[in-house]
This record gives structure tokens, C-alpha cells and sequence, in this order.
């Protein structure tokens, strides 16, 4: 997960975990705990990543959708709905 305190409300998957087994020590660490090598996911048991929050699910879905429409050929563009394309390259 990213943020401990963050994930573990809103009845996420290991807030209700939590609730369960009352307590949080199947937390082995946050998504930057690995990416800084801080932490490692364990090799012996079956590691869950929690992305509440990050919004990668959102880019999941919407990748898939724009795949879907892509491919069906009824992809359009809406000119204009960006209106400054030139702030950010």
C-alpha cells in the first residue's frame, strides 16, 4: 500500500483484514518501503498490494476502455477538451 493509515479505512481489503485478525502485522510495508529496498515482499507467503488511493485501477480501467473503443474502431476525439496542450510538453 502506499499509505498505511490511508489504506487501513473505508473497508479496503486489509482494513477488513485488520478488523478480522485485530491487528495490523501482516503489513510488511508500504509501496516506497520496496521501491527504496527498505523492505522486500516476502518469497515464503503470498504478498497482496493494496493501490487504494494511487489511482492506478482508475488507469487500469480507462486503459481498457480506450483499448475497447480503440479496437472497435468508434474511437473519436473531442478538439479542444484540452484546452492548454502546451503547459506540460
Amino acid at each position: 500500500m502506499d499509505d498505511v493509515e490511508h489504506c487501513m479505512k473505508a473497508n479496503t481489503s486489509p482494513h477488513l483484514a485488520e478488523q478480522r485478525v485485530g491487528h495490523r502485522d501482516f503489513v510488511a510495508g508500504t509501496l516506497y518501503d520496496v521501491l527504496t529496498g527498505e523492505t522486500a515482499p516476502p518469497a515464503d507467503k503470498p504478498v497482496v498490494f493494496s493501490p487504494f488511493g494511487l489511482g492506478v485501477l482508475d488507469l487500469a480501467v480507462a486503459k481498457y476502455v480506450y483499448d475497447q473503443v480503440a479496437s472497435s474502431g468508434e474511437l473519436n476525439t473531442v478538439p479542444g477538451f484540452f484546452h492548454e496542450m502546451k503547459r506540460y510538453g
